[in-house]
């Protein structure tokens, strides 16, 4: 990654609660690999000895991750519970963290499965999820689905019991892709057009950078 770029990124990140630590992924495919990683070590750590309410037949597993409104998303099937998990990537959210929720502070606790509940929005909706925390992911929100698992024979069968629910925030997920991709083109040919009216030069590096960093979660 070049220098401009690194700057593009900190000057995307700086902005909103300063207690909140984001993820270190450069791209979607460093995000859902981080996010596997953490959760099957978090598995073999916690849960591999556990019967009640864990179902070991399910591997970890995580579907439909897309970038949305600064946030990655997607379907997150463990085999302890199966939820949505959402990860600010862009700029911290302005979602307040108790003081015992602070990185320094959750660093070296135990695993909590449900931290405290949080109001927010994505993709113009309301949602409430729980606050969580790892070193690699950086803060993080849950918002639980099934949490007894016992039920489900397979990963498919589990994802199957809530395709309707998937394929509806699917949807809705890859509409506000479509459309934040395509003001981003319309934001770049404003941009180019604005340029050669007023005949100006500019650091056509940062832009490209800039445009190049978000093309890989868009």
């Amino acid at each position: 990654m070049s220098n401009s770029t690194e700057d593009t990124i900190n000057e995307i990140t700086r902005p909103g609660n300063s207690d909140w630590q984001l993820i270190e992924a450069k791209t979607l495919q460093e995000a859902h690999d981080f996010i596997i990683d953490v959760f099957e070590n978090t598995y073999h750590k916690n849960f591999e000895e556990e019967w009640m309410g864990v179902n070991h037949n399910l591997n970890v597993e995580l579907r439909g991750l897309k970038f949305v409104d600064g946030w990655v998303t997607g379907f997150l099937l463990t085999p302890w519970m199966l939820c949505n998990i959402y990860i600010p990537v862009l700029q911290q959210p302005e979602i307040s963290i108790e003081a015992e929720w602070l990185a320094q502070q959750r660093a070296n606790q135990d695993y909590v499965v449900i931290g405290p509940l949080k109001s927010f929005v994505i993709g113009g909706s309301s949602q409430k999820a729980n606050l969580n925390y790892h070193p690699q992911l950086g803060h993080y929100l849950l918002q639980p689905l099934v949490q007894i698992m016992d039920k489900y024979a397979n990963n498919e069968s589990a994802f199957d019991a809530w395709s309707e629910v998937i394929a509806f925030r699917k949807a809705h997920y890859e509409k506000i892709e479509r459309e934040a991709l395509a003001k981003t083109e319309l934001d770049k040919e404003a941009a180019m057009k604005s340029s050669e009216k007023q005949s100006s030069t500019i650091d056509e590096n940062e832009v490209l950078d800039r445009r190049g960093f978000l093309s890989k979660w868009i």
